[in-house]
């Protein structure tokens, strides 16, 4: 096929083929990135404090069995581990082998092939619940760690704090104040932080100017940065997930 001058054009129809055959490798490629990027993130802290021992139960409470949510990562989630009664007295979670967060912050349930079989919304502080279609069993699923705590409101946080090291020194002291923080609409819910002594370089780096609960989490936030925190039984707040600069914050 000849073009203008007497130039050569390849048959559009050739052309055609290649970039099909070209554009269809390329999705190839691609595919997996994209739906990784697509893949909503989750937070460390729900992570963090959803490992542990877990108690399987059925309504009236009279069949149960104890359950232990792992760190290991294990296929799209993290290790499961059921007791051996589990299967005998639930038969329906035979097989389910992995854990993670749902993209509506509940408890999803996973079989060795990764696909999603159970799905708990939390109803209450700590204790989940199930409703499968075609199923007549209804599972609740219980935090032994955090069923029957209460959260903790902004009347709770809000007053004078240092934050520093677990056995060390200070790094800074401040007020979490329960007015909104500057830029805050009046349904954030995030409250103004002052700073009421000059805090330690790393922790200045931060630019702290708000702080917000999240559950039974309190959240300080920054330039982009935050600070997530969960309340000890003596009232302290512990820096969570843990890592090698761990921090605390106690009441002034």
């Amino acid at each position: 096929m000849r073009g203008p001058k007497g130039w050569t054009l390849a048959p559009p129809l050739v052309i055609n083929s290649r970039m099909r055959l070209l554009l269809a490798a390329l999705l190839t490629v691609l595919a997996p990135g994209a739906a990784e990027a697509q893949a909503p993130a989750v937070d460390p802290a729900q992570i963090e404090r959803s490992v542990g021992p877990w108690e399987l139960s059925n309504p009236a409470g009279d069949r149960k069995c104890a359950v232990t949510f792992k760190p290991e990562r294990l296929g799209a989630g993290r290790a499961l581990q059921l007791a051996e009664a589990c299967a005998t007295t639930f038969p329906g979670v035979a097989g389910m082998v992995a854990w993670t967060i749902s993209p509506t912050g509940g408890i999803r349930w996973m079989d060795r092939a990764g696909t999603a079989t159970f799905d708990f919304d939390e109803t209450e502080v700590g204790i989940f619940e199930s409703l499968r279609p075609g199923d007549s069993s209804v599972y609740f699923l219980t935090n032994l760690g955090l069923a029957g705590t209460s959260l903790p409101t902004a009347d709770d946080v809000a007053g004078l704090w240092t934050l520093g090291q677990p056995r060390g020194r200070s790094l800074c002291s401040l007020a979490l104040r329960q007015e909104l923080a500057a830029g805050a609409g009046a349904l954030e819910q995030r409250f103004a932080i002052e700073i009421t002594e000059g805090c330690e370089r790393s922790v200045a780096a931060l630019g702290l100017s708000h702080w917000r609960l999240e559950r039974e989490l309190l959240v300080l936030g920054g330039r982009g940065q935050s600070l997530t925190f969960k309340r000890e039984p003596d009232g302290r707040w512990i820096k969570t997930p843990p890592d090698s600069r761990p921090l605390v914050m106690i009441r002034q």
